[in-house]
Order: C-alpha cells, then structure tokens, then sequence
C-alpha cells in the first residue's frame, strides 16, 4: 500500500495497482485513522484533476493533471519516466499484482522527463483543432471510411497502442481498429462492467439483484471498488463464468484474467461493443435488465467521468465505466460508454496499453471521443451520404 496524501494527522492510502487482488490493511499513521482504498482513490482523482487548462476547456471534462514533482505524492505502483519504465527496490513485506512493481520511486528519477507526457498530451489538442478545421461538416466524417480515416490519423500522432471501436445507432455503422503490435488489451476496471451485465442477465427478467449484490454492485461501479469487484467476480462464477458469459455474446477475443485477476481481462475494442449493445440497445436483455445497468452507470462519481465524455456537450447523457492500471510495460487507460442526446445515439469502446502515463492514455481516448461525436449521425440533420 502506498500513502498519497496527509490529513488532520491520519494518512490515506490506496491500492499499489489497481487490477484485482487482495490489499492489505493500511496501518493508522502518525496516530490517525487510515481510510478505505476507494475513498482515498476518489480524494486523489479529484485533486489531480486540473479545470484550468485548455485542453480541459477543449475536452470535457479535465483531465488528469501532471503535477510537478514538488506537490506531487506518490504515485500507484510504478511510474513511468518518458515510456521508460522506472525500477523501484523491492521493498521487503510490499505485495503487487501480476505485471506491476511492488514498490514507488523516487519523486525525482519517475518524473524527471514529465514535460514529454505534457507535451503528448497536449497533441489532443492541435488534433482537435485540424480535425476540426480539415472538416467543414460533420458529414464529411460521417461515413465509415471518412471515420476509420479519421480514427488513423489521430492515431498515429499519439503514444502508446490503442484498440477502439465505435457503433453509431442512427447511421447503422461500425467502425473498429485494432493495433495488432501487441496482443490482447487489458480492461482494467472497465471489466466491471461486465461482471454487473453477467450478474443481471442471470437475475432473471427483472434484472433485479440480491440485496447483498446491489450494495456490492454500486461500490463497484459508482467508485470502482475493487474489493466489491473481486466479490462479484466469484458470483458470476470467476474465470469460467465469465468466459461463459463472453462465449454467449460472441466474444471470441476476449479472455478473462485467471487467479481472481479480472483486472487482467484480455478483450478488444470491437469485442466489448458486444457488452455495450447488450446494455444499450433491445435484443440480449430486456428492458428491466438494461435499465438496473444503465441505472448505476449514471452513479459515476465526477472524478472518474473522463475519458468518452470528452468534447461531448453538456446535457448529453454518457453512460460510462472507465479503467486504468500501470503497468511495467506502460499505463492501461480504458473507456466504454453509450452517447446518447442532441440527436445522436451512439456506443464507443476504447482500450489503450503501453502509454507513458496516465494522463497521456486519458487524453488518448478524450481525442478519440471529441472525433467520434463530431462525426455521430444526428438525427436531427438530413442523413449524410456514405455509411
């Protein structure tokens, strides 16, 4: 466990990693009381999100800030220093999860590059704006080979690999890209999601939970709690079940993490639009079933709705579950989310692995989520031509 943060004498903490497994109890530190690990993880998201910045003005909402090394606290198992991974001591009594180091480093030697993650970061931006300027309607990105065009461009400028897909409900179209330089995409806690369909869609019609799982499923999904997540896991019958569940909606890339790791998920972009047209549109659900999911989406708290709500409109309703999760190999940053509102209605899942921070990844996916809303269909506008 790692302290973050010092308040009225006690610490908070939170988890090394954010993948699933067992954290042990933090101590009381310097006589105070020490808090829950999801309560810690909401205070640090929170303070970590910048409101001033023209990329969150760009993108809403902010994105995660890189704050200098001076008022930095530590950061979740590893960090990486210009995509570099830096190697902490191993630290005697530290427990870490698969593909994570069990210890922090130093301030100093983990952020002395951050300036190259601003500086990508801040290519969101310029993207944004040629994008914007290369289009002068949004028909002209409204067909499939305009989008996936679209998607590749952007693309190509940003760090990391990325898996995306995206399903425009008004338009009929799908577009999905895959970077296959590496093999399978990490869901991190975007895995939660699908845990709460495989549970609900085995209630019944009704779609409604024990008392016990309803409790478990909002901590899961409001504040992405990872002790309620591994509860919930085992209830949908761990691994094999929830290869069952992917096998019944065709999810033939999708592999789930073993040893209690759901974290460890291995999915695409284009799978997961399988998990999202279950809970947004009729057909594998029914309709109690998809409104309990879309009913503790919308519980989210504010300092994890980043991500495919990015350079949405106010008033536009995102059902979303994000995940994030460093690794030595890099930051897993992931987003699902249904769009819908303004005239458009539309699905996107993002699964980015490899990037240089978390920052870095959020901006990623908040790029993909600015395009994908420009070039949504609206129903409102007379039908583009192309599809």
């Amino acid at each position: 466990m790692l302290v973050v943060a010092g308040s009225a004498g006690g610490m908070l903490y939170w988890p090394a990693t954010e993948v699933a497994g067992t954290a042990a109890s933090a101590p009381a530190a310097g006589g105070g009381t020490a808090i829950s690990p999801a309560t810690a993880r909401r205070i640090a998201e929170a303070a970590d999100l910048s409101s001033g910045s023209s990329l969150a003005t760009a993108l809403r909402p902010a994105v995660p800030a890189q704050r200098s090394a001076a008022d930095r606290g530590p950061e979740p198992s590893h960090v990486l220093a210009a995509g570099t991974p830096v190697t902490a001591p191993s630290t005697s009594g530290a427990s870490g999860s698969a593909g994570t180091s069990s210890a922090a480093p130093t301030y100093a030697t983990a952020y002395a590059a951050t300036s190259t993650a601003r500086a990508a970061t801040a290519t969101v931006e310029t993207v944004a704006a040629t994008s914007s300027t290369a289009t002068s309607s949004t028909s002209s990105l409204s067909s499939t080979s305009s989008r996936t065009a679209a998607f590749r461009t952007y693309l190509a400028g940003r760090p990391g690999h990325v898996s995306v897909a995206f399903y425009d409900a008004v338009a009929g179209t799908t577009v999905a890209l895959t970077d296959p330089a590496v093999a399978g995409y990490e869901t991190a806690s975007s895995v939660k999601l699908d845990i709460l369909t495989a549970l609900v869609q085995r209630a019944g019609d009704s779609g409604r939970l024990p008392a016990r799982q309803q409790a478990l499923a909002r901590k899961m999904i409001s504040v992405s709690d990872n002790s309620a997540a591994s509860a919930l896991w085992s209830d949908a019958g761990g691994t094999a079940g929830m290869n069952a569940f992917f096998g019944r909606l065709g999810m033939s890339s999708t592999r789930a993490g073993s040893g209690g790791r759901w974290g460890l998920t291995s999915t695409t972009g284009a799978d997961q639009l399988a998990v999202l047209r279950a809970v947004s549109y009729p057909g594998v659900l029914t309709a109690a079933q998809r409104g309990v999911i879309s009913s503790l989406l919308k519980t989210v708290v504010p300092a994890q709705r980043w991500g495919l709500t990015g350079g949405v409109p106010a008033g536009v309703t995102v059902d979303l579950k994000n995940g994030w999760l460093p690794r030595t190999s890099g930051w897993v940053i992931t987003s699902l989310a249904h769009v819908h509102g303004d005239g458009r209605d539309y699905i996107m899942a993002v699964y980015t692995k490899n990037g240089p921070s978390m920052a870095s990844g959020v901006a990623t996916v908040q790029g993909l989520s600015a395009l994908a809303w420009r070039s949504a269909r609206s129903a409102r506008a007379p039908a583009a031509v192309g599809g």
